[in-house]
């Protein structure tokens, strides 16, 4: 259903479609250890940014909107705020392990800061079981993993 059109057409988000997101975080983040045992740096720099488009979409969720298809103006449907968070994962200052892991680290603390606002928002269950695989396999194969990560 459309909602707007101003600058794009706009939609509200469906409950499927987010817990898709907060799903597919965790599914995505998964493959990191494998990348970078391999020293797959390519691949480990397209798998944070695609971590970082599903933390964006997740912030426009709980903005009341869907990405808009072909949009040429994200920066109006975040905050400055919003916008500051994010911009700060897409510095890497080497290619390297370090950098896809502090990127990534980066990510989790910004979806762990807007996935228990969507959960509620929407009436969805958190993928715990998800993330409790995904952080027994960081933790266990990725030396530079922390041990938590909070975002307080």
């Amino acid at each position: 259903m459309q909602e707007s059109s101003w600058p794009d057409p706009l939609h509200r988000p469906t409950s499927s479609q987010v817990e898709m997101l907060l799903t597919s975080f965790w599914q995505l983040l998964h493959d990191l250890p494998d990348l970078l045992r391999r020293q797959e740096h390519l691949l480990a720099d397209h798998l944070t940014t695609q971590l970082r488009s599903v933390v964006i979409e997740m912030m426009l969720a709980l903005n009341g909107i869907q990405w808009p298809v072909g949009t040429r103006q994200l920066n109006h449907y975040l905050s400055a705020s919003q916008r500051a968070a994010i911009e700060k994962t897409m510095i890497a200052p080497t290619v390297s392990a370090e950098s896809w892991i502090g990127r990534a680290v980066a990510l989790v603390v910004i979806y762990r800061w807007y996935a228990p606002q969507l959960v509620e928002k929407f009436g969805l269950v958190y993928p715990q079981q998800r993330e409790a695989d995904a952080w027994a396999l960081l933790q266990r194969e990725v030396p530079d993993w922390p041990l938590a990560v909070t975002t307080e």
